[in-house]
């Protein structure tokens, strides 16, 4: 009995010596004089500096460019209408086909005025041949100047009524105000047609504009002889040449945009109503800072561009200039040969250690 007794308290002993042992070991291990290299990448020091992609700035040829969208219009383009309300009694034009300037498009029905034309073409020459036998007797004094003024004064009002009709007659012909090319008809034969009915369409062949809208801060770069170049929106997307032609001298208060007209170089395969890309050329830079658009970080303080030197990261205020979509020019602040982070930014204090990759 006594031997059992000894031996559990020895085995307690024991555990309770290994206990302490242990205790004691790790205690050792992570206090302040633990010496002995520690695995590498595994300590906290190793853990807390962030790996990030950089690059080297260099001078680069950079052309800066605004791009806008622009609406081809042709020199002149109308929708036909008339001026008076009627019935069509013709139409003498083939859709989509060319009209010379002056070439009547319809014709209104105008018996009435024709009618009345006669009429008071009749009582014209009666009262014409009035005033000249009446003249004939004044010569005479066979009648009194009033009666001879007053006869010569109803033959001219006559004459102005004719050519008010005339004017009538006149306006039931819709005529092309110019040369070009009509689209679809939009009446027939007997419809009854108004001032608000539109007939067809008349468009100017030849030349063709490209209007565009400029924000007011690129105006300074455009003016009349300005190159702009543009690419239209459909199969042919080559690049195309136009010469500004006109400005408009005001902006647009709402949009803040000032209207610039443009004669395109060559109208082939370009109809009117397209849209365009134009490329507003603002300047060209033989040695321009580059850095990629996510490397730069917009805050109330302005644009921040983080700079590796010496292992550490420094937080650089910079002016940008000109975007691209994947690029941003940099005026100041930044240096040309300064390694800066383009990659893991959200992991970066500034003054605290990077490891940079260049890429």
């Amino acid at each position: 009995m006594n031997t059992r007794k000894i031996a559990l308290l020895a085995g307690l002993v024991l555990l309770v010596a290994v206990g302490v042992w242990k205790w004691l070991s790790g205690a050792a291990s992570t206090g302040p004089e633990a010496k002995g290299p520690a695995a590498p990448g595994v300590g906290p020091a190793a853990m807390s500096v962030p790996v990030v992609e950089a690059m080297v700035v260099v001078p680069q040829a950079f052309t800066d460019e605004v791009k806008l969208t622009g609406q081809i219009t042709a020199d002149e383009a109308i929708d036909v209408r008339t001026e008076v309300s009627g019935r069509v009694k013709a139409i003498s034009f083939r859709e989509g086909g060319d009209v010379r300037a002056g070439q009547i498009l319809v014709k209104l029905v105008d018996d009435d005025l024709v009618a009345r034309r006669s009429k008071l073409q009749q009582q014209l020459q009666l009262e014409v041949k009035r005033a000249e036998r009446l003249k004939a007797l004044k010569s005479v004094d066979g009648v009194s100047l009033e009666e001879l003024e007053t006869a010569q004064a109803q033959a001219a009002m006559r004459a102005a009524e004719i050519a008010e009709l005339d004017a009538q007659i006149a306006k039931t012909e819709v005529r092309a105000p110019f040369s070009g090319r009509v689209g679809l008809r939009q009446i027939s034969l007997g419809a009854i047609v108004n001032p608000s009915t539109p007939i067809t369409t008349l468009t100017s062949l030849g030349a063709l504009n490209v209007d565009v809208a400029v924000p007011e801060r690129y105006i300074g770069t455009v003016g009349v002889g300005s190159q702009l170049r543009l690419r239209l929106r459909g199969a042919d997307t080559s690049t195309r040449a136009a010469t500004v032609s006109a400005v408009e001298p005001v902006l647009d208060d709402r949009t803040r945009t000032q209207r610039v007209r443009a004669r395109l170089a060559a109208t082939a395969g370009v109809s009117s109503g397209m849209f365009a890309d134009v490329q507003l050329r603002r300047a060209t830079v033989s040695d321009a800072i580059l850095v990629p658009s996510e490397s730069v970080v917009q805050d109330m303080n302005g644009a921040t561009v983080y700079r590796v030197s010496r292992g550490r990261a420094e937080a650089c205020l910079v002016t940008v200039g000109a975007r691209t979509m994947t690029q941003v020019q940099v005026l100041s602040g930044l240096n040309v040969g300064d390694t800066i982070v383009t990659s893991g930014i959200l992991f970066v204090k500034p003054g605290k250690p990077v490891k940079a990759t260049l890429r």
